[in-house]
């Protein structure tokens, strides 16, 4: 139930707040992002990893930076193939 009412929220958002943002820089929206996502990154489980597995930390370590540095989808290619090397 908590969920329906959620999402009822962000859709009375999204309908009457968003013309506010119009007017707002692409950039400042962006720093609110990247600000939020910082917290969605687990470093210890990185540092785990490797300890456990080389191959499969040079994986996520590799694809973090091909996202960081070109784009998404080349992240996720380099994912995808290490994935299908380690195999």
């Amino acid at each position: 139930m908590s969920n329906v009412i959620m999402a009822l929220r962000v859709l009375v958002t999204l309908l009457f707040l968003m013309p506010l943002f119009r007017y707002t820089p692409d950039l400042t929206l962006a720093a609110i992002i990247v600000t939020v996502v910082i917290g969605l990154i687990d470093y210890q489980s990185a540092f785990r990893l490797r300890k456990v597995d080389k191959l499969d930390f040079l994986a996520c370590l590799s694809s973090f930076l091909g996202v960081l540095f070109v784009s998404v989808p080349v992240g996720l290619a380099i994912a995808i193939s290490f994935s299908k090397c380690s195999n």
